[in-house]
């Protein structure tokens, strides 16, 4: 069976796909459904990381079968973007998925998002419209692009600088000293953000919530400042 390509050509060799996830039995599973896909698919790599595939000779791959929240830290969104310009189609998958996260992941250039509840079936037609260059609209995507730019708060610049560098492990009044202003005005900008995630239905308590909602909602992408401090 033959694999159209970009453009709606006939492609004579098979849908190259890799598979990046940190849970082994995920590759597994991925890795059986496309051994078993047909003529068309073929696995060319499995890995526990971003960086084990750009290490693999088969990289680019044709496709690459994204798990959304790596635990390596690394940017969803920057590393699709990454992908793509390196010339992969990319499916995004991910078992619990905010959808901030996948709205985030298809503007930086995903072309599906597929739950890891979802069957052989679903997979392999993303794999395989993704192969086109074409986007397949899982009713899970639909739901979260029927959302707009709704998927996260409006915070002032201040609040979400505020965010991003209190959640990155510097005291109160490092923050402080580095936006300009006093201690209580951080603390200012930090209430008005948590009230303002509270009104969604998020709830920031601790350090790691403030890093988390940086960095899954995109604030640290767009506001300058150190890397996260004391996270393995």
């Amino acid at each position: 069976m033959s694999a159209a390509a970009p453009g709606g050509s006939v492609r004579a060799e098979p849908v190259r796909v890799a598979v990046v996830d940190d849970h082994p039995v995920i590759l597994d599973g991925v890795a059986a459904w496309c051994a078993a896909a047909g003529d068309d698919v073929r696995l060319v790599g499995t890995h526990l990381d971003v960086a084990s595939l750009r290490a693999d000779p088969e990289h680019p791959a044709d496709v690459v079968v994204l798990d959304l929240l790596l635990d390596d830290g690394s940017s969803p969104p920057a590393t699709v973007a990454g992908l793509v310009a390196e010339g992969c189609a990319v499916v995004v998958m991910s078992a619990d998925a905010e959808p901030a996260s996948v709205q985030r992941a298809v503007e930086a250039g995903a072309l599906a998002y597929v739950p890891k509840v979802s069957g052989r079936t679903d997979l392999l037609a993303a794999v395989r419209a993704a192969a086109r260059g074409e986007s397949h609209v899982t009713p899970e995507l639909a739901e979260v692009l029927a959302g707009g730019d709704g998927w996260r708060p409006a915070l002032s610049p201040q609040e979400s600088r505020a965010l991003v560098l209190f959640g990155s492990g510097l005291l109160l009044r490092t923050v402080a000293r580095q936006m300009g202003v006093g201690e209580a005005t951080v603390r200012t900008y930090l209430q008005r953000a948590r009230r303002k995630y509270a009104e969604r239905g998020v709830r920031i308590d601790g350090r790691i919530d403030w890093y988390e909602v940086g960095q899954r909602d995109g604030w640290a992408d767009e506001v300058d400042g150190p890397g996260p401090a004391g996270r393995s």
